[in-house]
């Protein structure tokens, strides 16, 4: 068996099935007998059976975190929620006791919910149809999940099957403040501060609560969100939940470091089950757990419960699994995918002539993966960066864009259609022609090195930086602080809305220049267009 628990199931379910008829059957005949009575039909005296050595109760819960596609990824291996509803099936035939939580981030940025259908931005409307084809339980908000506007929120709690938990995360609806909340036939359901899952031991009937508290990380302020402290919020939930739970868990979306400390001052959380970061961990902090899978379903984290109700202790089994080709698709789910994909693939039709044609072939795979473009430079921010270079009217001296703005989370190889970097870019955006002088680009590309790890971290075209003497070269010659260049960029770094590059802005630029609106002959009105009718001319 796989494990403690597993084996414990298979002992109770075996003995419901098999010993207790037996030994009904065995005291029948044994009274039976004592009163002379040989055709079976007398009934025993009241049966009692002490399950106490088997009253340990077993949970599961199945744990997702920043997913933003619904397909596979790296040409079908890894990932796709079709793949995560199968699992989660199997889960449930080991222990009906599953409870499916997603750890913040899943409405967007996808390149399906930049896209219009049925005249409105699908805004998460297919991540939300799947969710609920897979079997959600329950969610925290994350930081993406007010990239959408408030009405397209609404819309979205308004769809969902599952919960949401929001701790330290409150409506701001003018001066008013409460919880968001889901409507259902004019009935608002309020999102609570925390949840109770109850279990049931299905043998000995015994029940125990779950409690579930969160802590989303104040890092995209909108104007209809208010942010609570995350710490003293959850310490509310915290010691609330102390009086109603057996078991205290949190589900967050924040920073490693922020989970560090949320552990540290709630030392009786059993599991943090995080989000935010994509790349997968396992820490511990004193007794605490702190898990976060990786991004985009490729792997899930399975959290293995065993409750005593002798010492109200619990012990949990942490197994990180990654979601491959080697798991079927759930047939439903799978449908469900199919739908939104050809839906994404008519729409980009609308935009590129042949979604579909292939445009370049890449022998070397074209590096996307969110570990590597936000820490170092790639080969496909190269190719994007030239591609900007290509779409300005006057030549450029170089070009650069923060690497944040690529969310495939995957390599592209062989055959790339423009359907693989609307994928890439599903932001978008126009590119910027900036004139600018050489103090300022030096500051730039310096902030561009100090967010390495994060969204800010800069890819580029025509730069190299030499590290041993700090050093930065524009088109092979040491960058002049008093010389102008002229570069390019995407609206998002050249609007100044990247951490420490505010400063790069308009008010800071000699000259600009970027497409008009509605222009669709002019490659700068949309950077994935410059990037297909680049690689397209190679």
């Amino acid at each position: 068996m796989k494990n403690k628990a597993s084996f414990e199931k298979l002992l109770r379910n075996t003995l419901l099935v098999f010993v207790i008829p037996l030994l009904f059957s065995s005291c029948a005949a044994l009274f039976g007998g004592m009163m002379g009575d040989t055709g079976g039909t007398s009934e025993p005296e009241d049966f009692d059976f002490d399950f106490e050595e088997y009253g340990e109760i077993n949970f599961t819960i199945l744990q997702m975190n920043d997913v933003y596609e619904i397909a596979p990824l790296e040409k079908g291996k890894v990932g796709g929620m079709a793949r995560v509803a199968t699992f989660r099936n199997q889960l449930l035939e080991e222990n009906l006791n599953v409870f499916t939580v997603l750890a913040g981030d899943f409405l967007y940025p996808s390149l399906l919910g930049t896209l219009k259908y049925e005249g409105e931005r699908i805004k998460g409307r297919q991540m939300v149809e799947v969710m609920n084809g897979v079997g959600v339980d329950l969610v925290a908000f994350g930081n993406h999940e007010f990239d959408v506007k408030e009405k397209e929120l609404q819309q979205r709690m308004d769809e969902s099957y599952f919960d949401w938990v929001g701790t330290n995360v409150l409506h701001q609806n003018g001066k008013k403040l409460e919880p968001f909340h889901k409507e259902s036939y004019g009935i608002k359901y309020f999102s609570p501060e925390t949840f109770i899952w109850e279990v049931t031991d299905y043998m000995t009937g015994n029940t125990i609560k779950v409690g579930f508290y969160s802590a989303t990380i104040n890092s995209n302020e909108k104007d209809y969100v208010y942010y609570e402290d995350p710490y003293q919020e959850a310490t509310k939930a915290y010691l609330s939940l102390k009086n109603e739970a057996d078991v205290i868990v949190g589900l967050t979306h924040l920073a490693i470091e922020q989970d560090m400390k949320m552990a540290s001052l709630l030392p009786g959380t059993a599991l943090i089950m995080g989000g935010h970061e994509h790349e997968n961990s396992l820490d511990t902090v004193g007794n605490v757990v702190i898990a976060k899978a990786d991004a985009n379903a490729k792997t899930v984290y399975v959290h293995r419960f065993i409750y005593y109700p002798e010492t109200k202790e619990a012990s949990v089994t942490s197994e990180l699994v990654p979601i491959t080709d080697a798991i079927p698709d759930d047939l439903m789910v799978a449908e469900t995918v199919k739908k939104w994909q050809k839906i994404q693939n008519d729409v980009i039709a609308e935009v590129i002539q042949d979604p579909e044609e292939i445009i370049y072939t890449a022998k070397v795979p074209l590096d996307g993966r969110e570990s590597q473009v936000r820490k170092v430079q790639t080969n496909l921010g190269a190719v994007i960066g030239a591609a900007m270079a290509y779409a300005t009217k006057k030549p450029a001296d170089c070009a650069f864009f923060n690497g944040g703005s690529i969310r495939l989370d995957d390599q592209l190889s062989g055959d790339i259609t423009p359907v693989d970097f609307f994928r890439a870019l599903p932001y978008g955006g126009k590119i910027y022609e900036i004139d600018i002088e050489g103090i300022i680009l030096k500051r730039a590309l310096n902030a561009g090195l100090e967010n390495t790890g994060n969204g800010g971290y800069l890819q580029w075209h025509n730069i190299s930086f030499d590290e041993k003497n700090k050093t930065w070269f524009i088109n092979g010659k040491k960058l002049n602080e008093r010389k102008v260049y002229h570069i390019a960029s995407n609206d998002y770094t050249a609007n100044g809305r990247e951490k420490r590059l505010e400063f790069f802005n308009p008010k800071n630029f000699v000259n600009w220049e970027t497409a008009e609106d509605g222009d669709n002959d002019d490659l700068r009105i949309d950077i994935r267009k410059a990037v297909a009718e680049y690689l397209n001319k190679l």
